[in-house]
């Protein structure tokens, strides 16, 4: 048991090194757009370190679209003859980005008053088709930043929620389904 507990925590400490070289080499190559993108709620330094290594210059997409496109937070639609059907998340994604954008939604949730805001707004439906709403949010977010230069500013006149319920707050799912029948 003792050896497996000392094998845990070298690849914790490995993984923890890597990100530490990770966020060094965006400080020192991206400087500005590193600390461009941390400054909106829910992206730290390795987000911000992935999204810069993953996506290069963000510069190079001409809209949000394209850019929410790239990372895989656009619905997926099927068109055949007169027939549309709406399948959910596309397929077509960026498997590292992703995943890290909605884990970054949550927090996002819990510390920017207009994406909660945003989120009780549409409260009551789907948990998995809201968060990939307020993804696609910071998505959009995360392009402006970048493309204006000018680090994000939380709009102080609305007031935080600090006793939200979110999903992974709850022992599962059917604990807050059950919350809001």
């Amino acid at each position: 048991m003792n050896s497996k507990l000392r094998t845990l925590n070298f690849f914790h400490s490995e993984y923890l090194n890597g990100g530490n070289l990770l966020r060094a080499h965006c400080r020192k190559y991206h400087n500005t757009d590193y600390y461009l993108l941390t400054s909106i709620p829910g992206i730290g330094g390795f987000l911000a370190a992935a999204i810069l290594s993953e996506c290069g210059d963000l510069r190079r997409f001409n809209n949000e679209k394209q850019f929410s496109s790239y990372i895989g937070v656009v619905p997926g639609i099927f068109n055949s003859g007169g027939s549309e059907n709406n399948l959910g998340v596309t397929p077509r994604a960026n498997a590292i980005l992703r995943p890290y954008i909605i884990e970054s939604a949550w927090i996002a949730i819990r510390k920017d008053p207009e994406i909660q805001a945003y989120y009780k707004k549409h409260f009551g439906k789907d948990p998995k088709c809201i968060i990939i709403k307020v993804a696609h949010k910071m998505v959009k977010r995360i392009l402006s930043v970048i493309k204006t230069g000018k680090p994000y500013q939380i709009n102080h006149k609305l007031v935080l929620d600090k006793q939200i319920k979110l999903p992974e707050d709850a022992e599962n799912l059917n604990e807050i389904l059950d919350s809001e029948v």
